[in-house]
């Protein structure tokens, strides 16, 4: 089923005791070799997705072999997001839509303008 896009998302802080054994799933032979022995093959329809807050555990192999994106609290603004989404919509639909999400999605939490 090579065809069916896998995402593996590990979230959380990195360890440099599991994520050197990543090294190898991370590199063009995508195998990924486990303390027990076993073998895990991956196609190239595996993405791994790794969220964490700090790389200072990581290596420079490892960080060399990811594209890295940062993302700060202003980036990640969900207000911006649904603002954005909402001026796309036809009013009809925004008038109904937008008090919805912001009472059941957002608690309230945001303002639209």
């Amino acid at each position: 089923m090579s065809h069916v896009w896998s995402w593996i998302v590990c979230d959380g802080n990195i360890d440099p005791e599991w994520v050197e054994s990543l090294n190898s799933v991370l590199d063009d032979n995508r195998l990924l070799s486990l303390p027990s022995g076993w073998r895990i093959q991956f196609g190239p329809n595996v993405n791994f997705l790794f969220e964490t807050h700090d790389l200072s555990c990581a290596s420079p192999a490892t960080i060399s072999r990811m594209g890295i994106i940062f993302l700060s609290e202003e980036d990640l603004d969900m207000n911006n997001y649904m603002e954005n989404f909402f001026n796309k919509l036809p009013e009809a639909q925004r008038s109904i839509l937008e008090p919805l999400v912001s009472d059941y999605f957002l608690k309230g939490k945001i303002l639209f303008i």
